[in-house]
């Protein structure tokens, strides 16, 4: 009985010691399981923060080597004032970034649209064109005498030139744009030497017979203005040059101007040449004006004539 009891005692420690042996053998098996685990767990994190790292530095230098600019949310018409709220911020690659990129602070001065442009088109200086500040000495000016072409009109964009016998031409106004056209008279802004430079001219034009006369750009939108070459009278030289109201006197090119050799030339003119020309151009004149009276008499016995078929038609109905 005594041998019993030992014999399972001892089998029973045997069994203890080879649970606890098992118990410990699953403990390192889990540690080092856990332990590679975490390892490769840490790896995969760390190549995971390297490779972040990587996109956000490409990224750095992507947006570093980029320029930001604005494009048209919509489609614009030439002349049309460019707002804030018609335009978009866009990213653009090195290889397409131009210089003279727009910036929406640009746009506090009015900004208009050179030529027609689509939506989504990248705004450059090129392409829009700012409104000139209303100097002090500008004036609303209104001319009859200026020899109009005959399908000028409001808001398009002019030079103004004077004409002599001798043929010698030149630019008295650059880039002026017409405000508005009344059938033989325009009105425009002026500032004070440009009206002195008028006055000239019409002196001119009564005592030398010259002709003024308006030449309109093709496309004022995108042509560069004129230098005016026109030369003034000496009187009105020394006017101009004197004059406390000019603001901007650079612009009237005074330094580039010969009255002396205009002069000249009118003065070995034949008397005979200047009134054989004066005939010649009042002849001209005359021809045009009767056909323009021709065409607008046609035009209106047009309208009578199709204001009689609408009321012809009315009385058939009633």
């Amino acid at each position: 009985m005594v041998k019993w009891k030992l014999s399972v005692r001892l089998r029973t420690k045997k069994l203890i010691t080879a649970g606890l042996w098992g118990a410990a053998a699953m403990l390192v098996l889990s540690l080092a399981a856990g332990y590679f685990y975490h390892s490769h767990k840490q790896k995969e994190e760390l190549a995971l923060i390297d490779k972040y790292e990587r996109e956000v530095d490409e990224y750095r230098e992507w947006a570093g080597q980029n320029e930001t600019g604005y494009a048209l949310k919509e489609n614009v018409k030439a002349g049309t004032e460019i707002t804030e709220d018609m335009i978009q911020q866009v990213v653009l690659p090195p290889l397409g970034t131009a210089e003279d990129l727009v910036q929406p602070v640009s746009l506090t001065t009015k900004s208009f649209a050179r030529i027609d442009l689509k939506a989504n088109t990248v705004l450059v200086d090129g392409l829009v064109y700012k409104e000139e500040m209303i100097e002090r000495d500008v004036r609303e000016a209104e001319y009859s005498y200026i020899e109009i072409p005959t399908k000028l009109t409001g808001e398009q964009f002019v030079d103004v030139r004077i004409q002599f016998p001798t043929g010698e031409d030149y630019i008295l106004l650059s880039k002026k744009k017409v405000k508005e056209v009344d059938g033989m008279t325009m009105w425009l802004n002026l500032d004070e030497g440009e009206l002195l430079s008028m006055s000239s001219a019409v002196v001119d034009a009564y005592i030398e017979g010259a002709k003024i006369y308006a030449i309109p750009y093709v496309d004022g939108y995108v042509q560069e203005s004129s230098e005016i070459t026109y030369p003034v009278k000496q009187n009105v030289l020394e006017l101009i040059k004197e004059s406390p109201n000019i603001v901007n006197i650079a612009k009237l090119n005074l330094e580039k101007q010969n009255r002396q050799r205009l002069e000249s030339s009118l003065a070995v003119m034949e008397e005979a040449e200047r009134a054989k020309l004066r005939e010649g151009e009042q002849s001209t004149k005359t021809e045009v004006e009767q056909k323009r009276e021709e065409r607008i008499n046609s035009m209106n016995q047009l309208s009578e004539e199709q204001q009689d078929l609408v009321g012809s038609s009315n009385e058939e109905q009633d």
